[in-house]
């Protein structure tokens, strides 16, 4: 061999390692920003919109088109192209698998009598076009590279892009294989939400059913209690009476009188009835309110006292607030009436004041109920001293099963049964402030005229 031929032997050997290189070179670039695109998607569509920003960068073409293989249908339809141009019929893949089983580098379509009766469609302005299939995890795609001159794709570029689509199929599979593991786990978590749900609402349901026993059993001791105490405050005022007129006629009963403290024991007498009357009152009222919560499937929604039904509510709530947080109801109406369920209504306030409840600080937490009214609706602002709510869930505060609080302690019901309860009666719920000052929910119903 002369050294004129070992010189063209190098030159040949440098031109093909420099060929090698630059396609390394575009492979290793594409799989760098390919994966960069990848990683910022959020879907399939997205994914393959960024990839073609990608590819026309590195490897030039005129249009880049992705079309999806529905096994089902056994038909290929485009789901995502690089421009507008073209329709996007779908086509019989049993006619065209010969072309999208494999990699296919057409020169000039215009020579093939199958790119003119079909895929044609899909890229009028095309003279090559290069189709590779590109299968993930869960999904066969084709694509499909054009260019409006004849013969635009070299045998270099195929091989990068082949190289790419493997790539490509490979990391799209392990991202959706994680997808399938964080659905599940998601499905998993609403699933045991749910399932907390039911039990929850069983636990409740028995309460209710124990609750009105228990009112009922109740009610005849209460009842005979308070008679007595009214017919013993009636004979307190007559003793009373009677042991003050004696103690004057008899100046020996008026030193016994004086020295045993009559005076002091006849009036405190009748404080300790008058309490204990009140007293009475409470409890009846509260067993009042008791056998109302114990009737669940009672879905009745006719006129009511909108105040009436908070003070009841209330009544419930504070047994729980005790020690814990300060309550004031504040209205200048005397009354207010709206259409709603009188038991569904009071669970809405119970709801919203308890989770108003949980978010304050024992001992220093506040909440202020405000009922107002304009000509056509009340309306009724719950008020609490709390944190407030986290600006990242705050859309999310009415969707069923989403709560913040610790597993077993809330089935993310509440609010959104609230919503759907004041949503029945043409109301709104809604979140109308919150920030470090605390958090204010606002109920909205029509007015009755």
């Amino acid at each position: 061999m002369t050294d004129i031929e070992k010189l063209h032997e190098t030159i040949q050997q440098l031109s093909y390692e420099n060929a090698q290189l630059s396609r390394f070179k575009k492979i290793n670039r594409l799989m760098l920003e390919g994966l960069d695109a990848i990683l910022c998607s959020e879907n399939h569509d997205e994914v393959f919109a960024r990839l073609f920003d990608v590819i026309s960068d590195i490897l030039p073409c005129d249009q880049i088109l992705i079309a999806h293989l529905d096994a089902a249908q056994n038909t290929v339809v485009p789901v995502c192209r690089s421009h507008k141009r073209g329709n996007s019929v779908p086509l019989r893949y049993p006619d065209l698998q010969h072309f999208f089983e494999r990699t296919v580098n057409l020169s000039n379509v215009k020579l093939v009598p199958e790119w003119r009766a079909s895929m044609g469609q899909w890229l009028p302005e095309a003279q090559s076009v290069l189709i590779h299939p590109i299968n993930t995890a869960q999904a066969a795609y084709i694509w499909l590279i054009s260019e409006s001159g004849i013969g635009a794709f070299s045998k270099q570029y195929e091989e990068v892009f082949v190289s790419f689509s493997a790539f490509v199929a490979n990391t799209l599979s392990q991202f959706e294989k994680r997808s399938l593991i964080t659905e599940k786990e998601a499905l998993l978590e609403e699933r045991a939400r749910i399932e907390s749900s039911m039990v929850h609402q069983e636990k409740m349901a028995a309460l209710g059913q124990l609750a009105a026993g228990v009112a009922h059993e109740l009610n005849n001791p209460l009842g005979f209690i308070n008679s007595n105490l009214s017919s013993l405050r009636d004979y307190v005022a007559r003793i009373e009476q009677f042991a003050r007129q004696a103690s004057k006629a008899n100046s020996e009963l008026e030193s016994t009188f004086t020295a045993l403290d009559m005076d002091y024991i006849l009036t405190d007498t009748v404080d300790l009835v008058d309490e204990s009357l009140d007293g009475m009152k409470r409890a009846t009222d509260i067993i009042q309110n008791l056998k109302a919560f114990s009737h669940p499937d009672e879905k009745t929604i006719k006129p009511l006292d909108f105040l009436a039904v908070v003070r009841q509510a209330l009544t419930i709530i504070r047994t729980q607030a005790k020690n814990i947080v300060d309550i004031y109801f504040d209205t200048s109406l005397e009354n207010a009436t709206v259409s709603a369920n009188a038991n569904q209504l009071a669970q809405v306030i119970i709801n919203i004041v308890t989770n108003a409840i949980q978010a304050v600080n024992p001992g220093t937490g506040q909440i202020n109920i405000d009922v107002i009214a304009d000509v056509s609706h009340i309306e009724c602002r719950i008020k609490d001293n709390g944190p407030g709510i986290d600006k990242r869930v705050q859309a999310s505060i009415f969707d069923p099963f989403f709560t913040t609080k610790a597993v077993g302690l809330g089935t993310g019901l509440g609010l959104s049964i609230s919503k759907a309860i004041i949503e029945q009666s043409n109301g709104e719920l809604k979140l109308e402030s919150t920030g470090p000052s605390g958090t204010c929910f606002l109920i909205r119903l029509p007015l009755l005229k």
